[in-house]
């Protein structure tokens, strides 16, 4: 046998009346912060794979113009059109929140004798985020997303 329990008028049961909501608000709190970084994390991918693509697609557009200026612009006009859906303002070679830059035809890196167009894109995703990140979860976040594509110009033959 153990001590008795003392009893009398000045012993209170305790009362878990409202212990499901106190455990239930801090569950929801936890739950929402994790879908928040779970979509704030999946949009940065997107705008990533976006990003990618599009240099990659501005490429492809430029190498088959006739001439270096045609193929710059066309190049910088097809990574414009990819990124267009972020809704982050015009795509120009500088000064924006998404800047493309095809460089002028040079020497390709694996082959000097051939010639080959880069294009850069880069998204300047600090400044301008697609999903705003909660406070203190900005580390999950890139400050910048920059990719460049590298191709042979084409040459036709007739």
């Amino acid at each position: 046998m153990g001590p008795k329990k003392p009893r009398g008028p000045w012993l209170r049961r305790r009362r878990e009346d409202g212990a499901e909501t106190v455990e239930f608000a801090i569950v929801v709190v936890l739950l929402i912060t994790l879908v928040y970084g779970i979509v704030s994390v999946g949009l940065s991918l997107a705008a990533k794979v976006t990003i990618t693509q599009a240099a990659a697609d501005g490429a492809r557009a430029g190498i088959v113009m006739p001439t270096a200026a045609l193929q710059v612009s066309t190049a910088e006009a097809a990574a414009a059109n990819d990124v267009a859906w972020m809704g982050r303002g015009t795509c120009s070679p500088t000064g924006t929140t998404i800047t493309c830059y095809a460089a002028p035809p040079g020497p390709c890196p694996a082959n000097p004798s051939q010639t080959c167009l880069t294009v850069t894109v880069t998204y300047n995703y600090a400044q301008s985020p697609i999903f705003p990140p909660l406070p203190g979860l900005g580390i999950l976040s890139p400050n910048t997303i920059t990719t460049s594509s590298t191709l042979q110009v084409s040459t036709p033959t007739s």
